[in-house]
């Protein structure tokens, strides 16, 4: 099991990485075609490394059982607000699903993509920033909750 937990942290914990730097990059508009392919693979690289940090989560803590995965979110919600929500995890798919479907516009039409209205990118951001923190800070313990915090602090100041 230690294997497992530490593929599921690692793996979070470099997507998330990898998120923060591509979306300051991306804010600061240092999307220029010098940069497009690093933060391209970048922006790539963190999304695959989300979805193996699901994977990594169903096969090792949930044994491919959804309906365990919502009981765990519901008992992880009912600890820290008083309020059993496992349907939560379905904010985490949506998460899953904008970051690779952003991941996919990038490749496929990165002109349009890095022209796209200021709103749209803040609207994704929001959400995933959102989606993000509550998982790297709310919901977590340990070292992550303070380096999250960390993270995000910096995250907003240079964003």
């Amino acid at each position: 099991m230690y294997q497992g937990t530490f593929l599921i942290s690692a793996t979070v914990r470099m997507a998330l990485l990898c998120y923060a730097v591509c979306v300051i990059l991306q804010l600061r508009n240092c999307c220029g075609v010098r940069w497009r392919s690093v933060i391209r693979g970048l922006w790539t690289t963190g999304a695959l490394l989300f979805v193996a940090h699901v994977i990594a989560a169903f096969h090792f803590t949930h044994r491919w059982n959804h309906q365990a995965a919502i009981r765990s979110t519901a008992e992880q919600t009912k600890v820290l607000i008083g309020w059993a929500f496992g349907e939560g995890l379905y904010f985490s798919y949506l998460f899953v699903l904008l970051w690779l479907a952003d991941v996919v516009w990038y490749w496929i039409g990165p002109d349009s993509y890095e022209s796209r209205s200021r709103r749209v990118s803040l609207l994704l951001h929001g959400y995933l920033f959102f989606i993000a923190f509550n998982g790297a800070v709310v919901f977590e313990s340990g070292v992550t909750r303070p380096a999250g915090v960390l993270i995000s602090v910096l995250f907003v100041a240079f964003s």
